[in-house]
């Protein structure tokens, strides 16, 4: 299954809320960065907004387990990007990083997201985490419209993050399934601020440098307006995968893994009789590049990746208020970013695919007569092998994405309200920069004799072959968001236990997505770049009305209701509520609990994509050929494929439940435990190979279309011809846990203050009936660990401030079919558990100045062995630089 990417009325139900944070519990005044000791006299007179209500209020005790990191954390967290502040959030599970845009990202695979950094809350599909960015949608990242890449919004501009830990469909829109993530950026500055950062890795390669500066001018108050802008340069060096020993190789016979392809160099010789052949097998082939393996050489790919791309950045964020009078405020925000991403893969493999083969003609130079006559081979030879001579193929991915809000608050009547336009568009390139061929040139070069797919072919044929490249572009894509959307809060009357309040609103939105191949590569002359790619286009409107209110029936009792109908143009209507219910018995003590409903469309690019050829992953072969013929056609995998999308996709439906405590015996400690559980029906998936190849696959029956019965194993079905990869209806997901939180905040003593968290998250249950369960495994479409947890301990001296923090999650056990059990057998693999401890110290003793000093994975900690492909680490979890040493300087002016 790839990366899950993501109505009903109730008849009851419970939810509750509490101080802001079920994670870190941070107190209402952190919560929204206002000094401690104004915190009570403002109180009663500035209402805000926190993310898991529309109501505005005096009191920001939220009825809802919200998560609360702020520029304080993230910088000492010495998190240089949005995604790495997001990878340590303990809810986050199976969320898309920089390492996982390698291999086959590039090469036509079924969902494309080269260079995407997403958020997936509760690990059910980043399509079911709803990202905003002031509380307002923005558009999602456009190679698949699946989710919105984080990586987009500029760190620098962060003022806060809110982590909505529960369902808010009701809230924000039907999409809000497993949360929300809202990104508050700065609202106002003056001054001038300018940081230069740089991070060096002990091991070499995937260093980091930054720099940031932000001029703002105006006082809100005196003035009537501030404009400032923030701008952000950051540049990642590659990290080349023969740069750290877990993935310099995907030789391991040890751990029964040989993740070696048919393509060598030296190359291999198909036989008439299906065999592959090499004429070096008996001196050793040629390691490490390539390995004696089942009587062939079998190409290491490893030698040829960038574990991590190279990656240039540039964001720019502005915003202009203007206070018209004490009760109206117009703004403007306006926001760009720029990221390049450049990694390279295996060289291009050429030859031994139907319709794709290539020969080296009897009458070459460089023809192995002799072997050729021991093996019964004549003629020209039919050749599996790599162009090495022209490197690893390098792909450059552009991103540029663009957002603009223009809009109003203020308070009238009673009534606290505000209203937006705004605008965001995500636009994605992908070129061949270097390293692919031109099917029709290579065949021309081969003819001649003087390429050598053996060994090296001098001169002249080494032009030849380099006469073989192509670039430009490959792929490009844009989706587009338009919003309008308006709503208002008041308090209407005095109850026992409060002020109820209600809050209306209605939001209008135009999504639309172009998904564009260029006339090169469907040419088809592309080697590894797939058939033919059909360009894809779709558009939707929706509409919604919604309401909420907060019903404080008695004293230490809350309940919170809502309720929202979104109409799609595409799908209909849907309705869904949400009910919270908070209970404070004592000061010491709060108890909340909740229950809603969520409804995800397909995606446009789910729904509008044609069906196109491609090839399924090495190394899976046919469930019920290959254990008896053991031949290549059937085992070595990469069977002609269609993948696409599936216009008759049903929506995802789901619902949500949450209950929990939260407890602060003492001043300054506190510590809270939540239930989580959350059902999603018609679970929508790109079926992959686990679905098709693997014995007893799902839909083995029906997406995999065989040709006729080979009289050589009359009792067997006939050899694949393709393998339908699309996006179907796969069933239910039900899965649940635990969150916790733990925060103490010590007496001062005379050797400063220390301050000790933890946030982490218990996995009990992921399940999706029929297919297993994939807690504690990574059977499913990544790795879903039972606990992760982030902690820290801060120490606070005058001028000096110190954070040591600890990044876990436990270990899994890996499945995965290419493991060869037969012949190397298979002993159970348990992925170990992964634990990183960050440094961070910060004196701010110099006038105007802070300078900042740290060491990321201070123990040098290598991620755990897995079985992924091209990666030997999980890339969904695991950072692969090592120990990295990092500095940064501050300059503040105002």
């Amino acid at each position: 299954m790839k990366p899950i990417r993501h109505r009903r009325f109730c008849r009851k139900a419970i939810a509750v809320a509490c101080a802001s944070a079920a994670g870190w519990l941070e107190t209402p005044a952190a919560a929204q960065q206002v000094p401690q000791q104004d915190a009570v006299e403002m109180r009663d007179t500035i209402k805000i907004e926190v993310t898991g209500s529309n109501i505005r209020r005096s009191d920001v005790e939220s009825a809802l387990p919200v998560q609360v990191i702020t520029r304080e954390d993230i910088e000492r967290g010495g998190f240089t990007t949005v995604a790495g502040v997001m990878a340590s959030v303990s809810a986050n599970v199976g969320a898309f990083t920089d390492a996982l845009s390698v291999g086959v990202q590039f090469t036509g695979n079924q969902f494309p997201r080269p260079g995407l950094s997403s958020v997936n809350l509760r690990g059910i599909g980043d399509g079911s985490t709803l990202v905003l960015i002031n509380g307002r949608r923005v558009a999602n990242y456009a190679f698949d419209g699946g989710a919105v890449d984080v990586n987009s919004i500029p760190l620098a501009a962060i003022e806060r993050v809110e982590i909505l830990k529960d369902g808010a469909s009701a809230i924000y829109g039907t999409d809000a399934i497993a949360g929300v993530v809202n990104f508050i950026l700065r609202k106002d500055y003056r001054g001038v601020e300018a940081t230069g950062y740089g991070a060096w890795t002990q091991q070499g390669g995937g260093d980091q440098y930054q720099a940031t500066i932000t001029a703002g001018y105006g006082d809100l108050a005196s003035d009537k307006f501030n404009a400032f802008v923030t701008v952000n340069y950051q540049r990642d060096e590659p990290l080349r995968a023969p740069d750290r020993d877990f993935t310099r190789s995907g030789y391991r016979p040890d751990m029964g893994i040989i993740q070696l392809t048919r393509w060598a160099f030296p190359a291999n010789i198909r036989a008439e009789d299906g065999r592959l052949l090499n004429p070096s097998f008996d001196s050793g082939c040629t390691p490490p590049m390539s390995y004696p393996f089942q009587g062939r050489c079998g190409f290491d790919s490893m030698l040829f990746f960038d574990v991590l791309p190279k990656v240039d950045r540039t964001s720019i964020f502005g915003r202009a208020t203007f206070q018209l009078n004490p009760e109206v405020q117009l703004f403007a925000e306006a926001a760009y970013a720029y990221n390049k991403f450049s990694a390279s893969i295996v060289p291009t493999s050429a030859g031994d695919i139907p319709g794709q083969q290539f020969f080296y003609p009897a009458g070459g130079p460089f023809y192995p007569a002799a072997f050729a006559a021991a093996n019964g081979l004549s003629g020209d030879l039919s050749v599996a092998f790599r162009t090495v001579l022209l490197g690893s193929r390098v792909n450059d991915v552009e991103t540029r994405a663009l957002r603009a809000v223009v809009g109003g608050e203020g308070s009238a009547q009673g009534w606290d309200y505000t209203a937006a336009v705004a605008y965001s568009e995500n636009r994605q390139e992908d070129r061949f920069a270097s390293g692919y061929v031109s099917s029709s040139r290579l065949t021309d070069a081969m003819a001649t004799g003087l390429v050598n797919p053996f060994g090296p072919s001098g001169p002249e044929g080494d032009a030849l072959l380099r006469g073989t490249t192509v670039n430009g572009d490959f792929h490009s894509a844009e989706g587009t968001t338009w919003l309008v959307d308006a709503k208002a809060s008041r308090e209407l009357l005095r109850l026992p236990g409060g002020a109820l309040a209600i809050a209306l609103g209605a939001e209008a939105r135009r999504e639309k997505l172009d998904n564009t191949y260029s006339p090169l590569v469907n040419s088809g002359d592309v080697l590894g770049a797939g058939g033919e790619h059909l360009s894809t286009s779709g558009s939707r409107n929706v509409q919604a009305l919604y309401a909420e209110a907060s019903i404080p029936f008695a004293p230490g009792f809350e309940s919170q209701v809502a309720v929202r109908y979104d109409h799609y143009n595409d799908f209909g209507g849907t309705v869904n509520p949400k009910v919270a219910l908070r209970w404070q018995p004592m000061r010491e003590l709060l108890l909340r609990t909740s229950w809603s409903t969520g409804f995800r469309a397909p995606t446009l690019y789910d729904l509008h994509t044609p069906l196109q050829p491609s090839f399924t992953a090495p190394g899976i072969g046919d469930p019920l050929r290959c254990p008896v013929t053991q031949e290549d056609r059937d085992c070595a995998g990469e069977f002609p494929a269609l993948f696409g999308g599936n216009p008759n996709l049903e929506p995802e439906t789901s619902t949500q439940f949450n209950a929990g405590l939260v407890w602060a015996p003492v001043p300054g400690l506190s510590l809270s435990l939540d239930y989580w559980r959350i059902d999603k029906k018609n679970l929508i998936v790109g079926i992959t190979e686990q679905e098709t190849l693997v014995t007893g696959g799902t839909f083995a029956g029906t997406n995999i279309i065989r040709g006729p019965v080979d009289p050589n194993y009359p009792d067997l079905p006939g050899p694949i011809e393709v393998v339908l990869l699309r996006t179907e209806n796969f069933g239910d997901l039900r899965t649940s846990g635990f969150d916790v939180g733990f925060k103490w905040r010590a007496p001062a003593t005379s050797f400063g203050r220390f301050t000790f968290g933890l946030d982490g998250t218990y996995i009990s249950k992921f399940s999706i009936p029929g297919a297993g369960e994939f807690a504690g495994n990574n059977d499913g479409p990544y790795a879903i660990p039972r606990w992760r947890h982030y902690a820290s301990v801060d120490w606070n001296y005058g001028a000096w401030t110190a954070t040591m923090a600890q990044v876990y999650q436990n270990g899994y056990d890996e499945f995965d079919q290419r493991l060869l059990c037969e012949e190397f057998g298979c002993p159970p693999r348990r992925v170990g558990s992964y634990s990183v401890w960050n440094l961070q110290g910060q004196y701010t003793g110099f006038r105007n100045t802070t300078v900042t000093l740290g060491v990321n994975n201070l123990f040098d900690r290598d991620p755990p062995w897995v079985h992924w492909p091209q990666l030997g680490f999980d890339g969904f979890y695991a950072n692969p630089r090592g120990r990295t040493f990092y500095a940064k300087l501050t300059f503040a002016f105002m």
